[in-house]
């Protein structure tokens, strides 16, 4: 992978690359730059301003007296990395709910006019039908053909269709809107984690991305992190199973002996195996975080079997109340 030249070209062979990885699912794009940030020489050189983004939240209390609260963290570093390809990291405390591509914006533009980038490279996580032992595979979006092409044939495999929600992706539309090509490399984490640290995903990006830029990073002090959340997945998963009478399935999902009549049924009205199996990848990450429940609302409208599954939707609330 090291002849990848992702932010290369014949007029700038040192053009530094923005790499960004905004807090998001299992915390695994945020972990990916602090990763990187400690691992290799690495300056705090500049910062955004907050204040056009975010608004107070909190206060602070010392000794009984009330101080104003903090603001998040914007930070760009510097790393020169061992290949001579210099990165500006950008380590953000926490993504903005309020026009969220407005600051995406701002830190490209910012990034562009005091480090002179010309690419971007970004991390996130999606929930991912795959065993707590499994080791995620990481896969790309890419702004441009000719970069995807590259990806490829660095043997990492596109994403076919699925949705980057938050700041890890819309940076990318707003790299795009001012010129540049931009990436985002994607892993997959077990339900079973969404809502915790994923040190695994983490591992996966990061040997992936220092494939491509020829840098070497040790990722030893993570070992003993992956072992304990993958026996706490799996004993969830376990649990699960033994309580419910469900069983996993690392392809499709939750296979219920009730739901053989709704599949069947399914089939006829004309359903594929594709949209069956995206019915069940719903329904998996829908019974561990409610608010995936409208999605599965909407696919199931969409597909026109709502009715078909109705009592297996409104269980999803019995279960999570």
């Amino acid at each position: 992978m090291s002849d990848f030249s992702f932010g290369t070209s014949s007029k700038s062979k040192s053009a530094p690359i923005l790499v960004v990885g905004w807090p998001g699912l299992g915390g695994v794009a945020s972990s990916c730059v602090r990763t990187l940030s400690q691992g290799l020489q690495s300056e705090s050189v500049s910062a955004l301003n907050p204040d056009p983004h975010f608004e107070l939240e909190d206060i602070q209390i010392k000794n009984g007296l009330i101080f104003q609260g903090n603001l998040p963290k914007l930070i760009f570093q510097r790393v020169r990395s061992a290949s001579n390809q210099e990165l500006i990291l950008f380590i953000p405390d926490t993504q903005t709910m309020d026009k969220p591509l407005d600051l995406a914006r701002a830190v490209i533009r910012t990034a562009m006019s005091t480090f002179g980038i010309q690419s971007v490279i970004t991390f996130a996580a999606i929930s991912g039908v795959l065993e707590p032992e499994e080791e995620p595979i990481v896969r790309f979006g890419t702004t441009d053909f000719h970069s995807g092409e590259e990806l490829a044939k660095a043997g990492i495999p596109p994403l076919r269709s699925e949705r980057i929600v938050g700041l890890n992706g819309l940076i990318l539309l707003a790299a795009q809107e001012l010129g540049l090509k931009g990436i985002c490399l994607v892993s997959e984490i077990p339900v079973w984690g969404l809502h915790s640290p994923n040190p695994k995903a983490t591992r996966s990006l990061l040997k992936t991305f220092c494939s491509l830029m020829s840098i070497r990073l040790n990722f030893d002090h993570l070992n003993g992190q992956i072992l304990a959340l993958e026996e706490k997945m799996a004993a969830l998963r376990d649990a699960f199973s033994n309580e419910s009478g469900e069983s996993w399935d690392s392809d499709n999902g939750f296979h219920l002996e009730q739901e053989g009549k709704e599949i069947e049924s399914a089939i006829e009205r004309g359903l594929s195996k594709v949209e069956l199996d995206e019915l069940e990848n719903f329904f998996s990450r829908a019974k561990f975080d409610r608010s995936q429940t409208p999605l599965l609302k909407a696919e199931l409208d969409r597909l026109g079997v709502f009715k078909l599954y109705e009592d297996r939707f409104l269980d999803l609330f019995r279960d999570l109340s």
